[in-house]
């Protein structure tokens, strides 16, 4: 890939030149590069899926930038990276969903009134915490959403019912982000 300050030659050009060369325009400077080469035969199930998820990300992305309420487009405008613009930003957010990444199950003792502390991360924003407490034998006793903390990662669950025996209980943790996007984690006690 060449790069070239547009000069007189290159200036303005954008588009392919044959089946050769290609010219772009990216933040003020003219890019050359190769021109891609066409997909030969049918892609398999899971190329399949990924062309079918990347398809409904580019949509959210393109129905983020034309909403009329900008809100949206205006806190993705302020986590852009180098040559990312707000498009990019919003699909990039689609495909990567939240990472519940630990359950402190330290003071829960399976009493009512005992925390359950998550740390759930996303490349944007984690837009709520479900937390899930299910019995020794699988039966579902409570669910409710955590409350976020103060540092803006960790969130709280506080337990409403009595889980006796604990042993083998396990608890389940589901992160949301922004654009729906959901990621668990579960811990057996």
């Amino acid at each position: 890939m060449a790069h070239a300050d547009n000069s007189i030659t290159t200036r303005k050009l954008n588009g392919s030149l044959g089946k050769q060369i290609v010219f772009r325009d990216w933040e003020g400077k003219t890019v050359v590069a190769k021109s891609p080469k066409g997909r030969s035969g049918k892609p398999d199930p899971a190329q399949a899926a990924r062309q079918q998820r990347f398809l409904i990300a580019s949509r959210y992305a393109k129905a983020v930038i034309k909403s009329a309420d900008q809100s949206l487009a205006e806190a993705y405008a302020t986590a852009l990276r180098p040559r990312q613009n707000v498009y990019s930003r919003a699909l990039e957010d689609f495909m990567s969903p939240p990472v519940v990444q630990f359950i402190d199950t330290r003071n829960y003792k399976g009493a009512v009134g005992e925390k359950i502390v998550t740390l759930a991360i996303d490349d944007f924003r984690v837009t709520g915490v479900r937390v899930e407490v299910y019995a020794a034998n699988g039966t579902l006793l409570e669910a409710g959403n955590a409350e976020q903390n103060t540092n803006g990662i960790d969130w709280t669950y506080t337990a409403t019912q009595a889980n006796n025996p604990q042993a083998g209980s396990k608890i389940k943790a589901i992160a949301t982000d922004v654009p729906g996007n959901e990621g668990t984690l579960e811990v057996t006690l």
